[in-house]
């Protein structure tokens, strides 16, 4: 029994001196690999990404590194410089000697075994079992430094945002919230780690990289003073969205937040952010515009007139003309972290962020090709779109909304109608039952009450079985063409009274000018239950190629006053429509010249001698071959590029499209060839803030009464692309000697 237990504790022994110095060797390995990583990531950018190349290239290096220490302990001078750091140094470790006489124990080795170098067994089992010991008793210095920290290199493999248990503290604690408030609002019990793990691959894309760049960009004062990060200006996430069917690139791979009071004044102060340029054409409803400086990849904020929300994204192409005509502006993909080389883009800029999603589906070829997400729509999700499109007719677009919501009792098909700009009423008639919205859960509480109000109807195949056309709401309005009478009423809305009509206050003075966007409204009376005789109003306008409701009211039949006090001086001139602007005829003519010599005659030479000289601030840096041309030569170029995508056509309306302004001091003109392009008279004090040598002044806060309209002009229009998503190319028109010229251009993206 003796010789048994003597025999099998030997192979133990022998087994031990094999396995663990191999496996501490490992460990000795893998941490020099992960040091090593910071000197080679470099050139690791030179490799496909489809290898881990970081990690390859910092084993060669390392073995590479072997190659002359091995030389140099095999050489005279170098064995008796190893035996004097042995005993000078390790024999004085711990352990040192037992781990020596067992290395060499022949009753417990074999013979092949003792062909093991001694001093390697020993030094792989000492230093590895050091280094596990300090990597593995409590955290580590850059550990408790991570939730306030940018991310080491040393971390560069750390897979953030694959899921919840990889989300940094920052991150997590905006999906807590979220999912809490969801909870408290519907009386649910999910659990954030579960909701985030099964979320969309392209929703939890956006979610890490947009965060991940807030969490990265530092904010100063002029003085050099810290204003925290940019994240910290979120106070709640309203909604993230990654890729969507069939919306426009202004609504895919963002995040729609709640903004904390001291949001606005921040940035205004911050030095890396600059204000733009309100936005003219995209972000209906954040006419506000902030961007992160030098970039491509560039953060911008784009926040609600009432300052409570923002719309955030990055950019990681160029928005300079014409680059921005055909770089990736042209769909989603400008957003899209996975699309192209984005990755590589915002490593640059941001470092930690990590590809995780490419082993989900793979790598993808071409620099424009975007990842496709599978489960783009759900079943039962509120659809980013409603199902009827504006050109189908506003009456079809209220039927659909109250037959989807009273009849099918699909209410997450009839909430796709309502805009984010109706969530102040929202908000407001929640707070007047005395149950207010949590920041975030407006389309919860919305979806909970219009499901409440639904189920209490007895079961009915018409609209009219629950709701009839209030016809005694403002009379004098002038009734809009309606298949549906029998429903609702639906009415025409002078602009002004649509403005007071809307949902974030307008004061007095801009609410009487004139301006483009058209408002209708539908009114309708409740028949059955508790809405018996209460009117509900709501007020449409166009929203992306959709009619939304931006407004809504819920009174009693009794004092059906659904408008603001301020309303009641446009009543006097409701029967009369308000009129555009009348722009310069010769304004128009030498606008609609150019755009003739650029698309239909295909002449770029004859197109860039409308830019004026003071356009010329608006060039980008020349390259190498541009350096020797003329300004007018380079817009000439610059012309000439996108014609190879858009197709030939005769008319302007079949080459581009015009863009419709969602800046209310903005007013449009009416002219021949509108389903081509726009042209909008701009106020003479925002003219500076366009220029491109001012583009860094903050737009001037004025009035309607106070705007001086004349003197310039700004043409939007959206290229036919192959059918690809063009950004708005916006140029400014001043008179110069007698005729029209450009004398600043932008390029507005999603």
């Amino acid at each position: 029994m003796k010789k048994i237990a003597e025999f099998v504790l030997n192979l133990l022994v022998a087994g031990a001196l094999v396995v663990v110095p191999i496996y501490l060797a490992s460990l000795l390995l893998l941490n020099a690999v992960n040091s090593l990583m910071h000197l080679v990531q470099p050139f690791a950018k030179l490799l496909p990404r489809f290898l881990p190349a970081i990690q390859l290239l910092s084993l060669a290096f390392l073995l590479v590194l072997c190659l002359p220490a091995g030389s140099a302990v095999r050489t005279p001078v170098g064995r008796t410089t190893w035996e004097r750091i042995e005993k000078s140094l390790f024999q004085r470790m711990p352990f040192f000697g037992l781990f020596r006489s067992l290395s060499f124990a022949p009753h417990l080795v074999s013979g092949a075994y003792m062909h093991f170098q001694k001093p390697s067994i020993i030094l792989i089992i000492l230093i590895a079992g050091f280094a596990r010991a300090d990597t593995t008793f409590g955290p580590s210095s850059s550990e408790q430094q991570e939730a306030s920290a940018p991310m080491t290199n040393a971390k560069l493999t750390r897979e953030f945002g694959k899921s919840y248990d990889t989300l940094r503290p920052e991150q997590k604690k905006l999906v807590d919230d979220y999912i809490r408030r969801y909870n408290q609002t519907k009386g649910s019990t999910i659990v954030a780690r579960e909701a985030y793990d099964n979320a969309r691959i392209s929703v939890r894309t956006t979610f890490d990289a947009v965060t991940h760049a807030l969490i990265q960009a530092k904010m100063t004062n002029t003085k050099g003073t810290s204003l925290g990060r940019a994240f910290d200006l979120v106070d709640a996430v309203d909604e993230i969205l990654g890729e969507e069917a069939d919306v426009g690139g202004d609504r895919q791979f963002r995040l729609y937040v709640y903004l904390k009071p001291e949001a606005l004044e921040t940035l205004s102060q911050s030095r890396e952010f600059h204000r733009d340029r309100d936005n003219t054409v995209y972000h209906k409803g954040f006419p506000a515009c902030f961007r992160l400086k030098d970039g491509p990849p560039s953060i911008q904020i784009s926040i609600s007139r009432n300052r409570r929300m923002a719309d955030i994204d990055v950019d990681y192409r160029s928005s300079t003309f014409p680059k921005a005509l055909f770089n990736g502006h042209l769909t989603a993909s400008n957003s899209d972290v996975r699309a192209g080389d984005n990755l590589d883009r915002h490593d640059r800029r941001w470092s930690g962020l990590t590809g995780w999603w490419r082993e989900l589906f793979g790598s993808f070829g071409g620099k424009e090709s975007q990842a496709k997400d599978s489960s783009t729509v759900k079943r039962n999700d509120v659809p980013l779109n409603p199902p009827v499109k504006a050109e189908q007719g506003i009456d079809e677009s209220a039927h659909d909304f109250l037959k989807s919501w009273v009849v099918d009792k699909h209410s997450n098909l009839a909430i796709a109608y309502f805009a984010k700009r109706s969530y102040p009423c929202l908000e407001a008639i929640a707070r007047r039952d005395r149950k207010p919205i949590l920041p975030g859960m407006v389309r919860v509480r919305l979806r909970l009450s219009m499901d409440t109000f639904a189920a209490s109807l007895t079961p009915s195949k018409e609209v009219g079985e629950v709701f009839e056309p209030d016809t005694s709401w403002y009379p004098n309005l002038r009734d809009a063409k309606n298949a549906y009478a029998s429903e609702f009423r639906l009415v025409s809305v002078p602009s002004g009274m649509g403005q007071d009509y809307e949902c974030t206050p307008i004061s007095d003075e801009e609410s009487s000018k004139k301006h483009k966007e058209k408002y209708f409204a539908t009114v309708v009376r409740g028949k059955q239950g508790d809405s018996r005789n209460k009117v509900m109003s709501l007020l449409w306008a166009e929203e992306g190629r959709y009619w939304k409701v931006v407004a809504i009211r819920i009174e009693d039949g009794s004092t059906a006053s659904i408008l603001p006090k301020t309303a009641s001086k446009t009543l006097s001139d409701q029967n009369t429509s308000p009129e555009d602007f009348t722009g310069d005829p010769n304004a128009v003519n030498d606008i609609t010249d150019f755009y003739k010599s650029w698309l239909i005659s295909r002449n770029p030479a004859e197109a860039a001698h409308y830019a004026s000289e003071r356009s010329y601030s608006c060039i980008g840096p020349a390259s190498q071959a541009e350096r020797k041309m003329k300004p007018v030569d380079r817009i000439r170029i610059g012309l000439e590029r996108p014609l190879a995508k858009i197709p030939e056509g005769k008319k302007l309306s079949e080459v581009m499209h015009g863009s419709r302004p969602v800046n209310e001091l903005v007013r449009a003109v009416e002219h021949v060839n509108s389903e081509g392009f726009s042209i909008m008279a701009v106020p003479e004090q925002l003219a500076d803030s366009f220029l491109c040598q001012g583009r860094k002044k903050v737009p001037p806060e004025i009035q309607a009464k106070d705007a001086r309209y004349g003197k310039y002009y700004l043409s939007a229009s959206q290229l036919n692309l192959d059918g690809e998503e063009s950004p708005a190319l916006l140029l400014l028109w001043a008179l110069e000697r007698e005729r029209w010229k450009v004398i600043a251009w932008a390029v507005e993206e999603p």
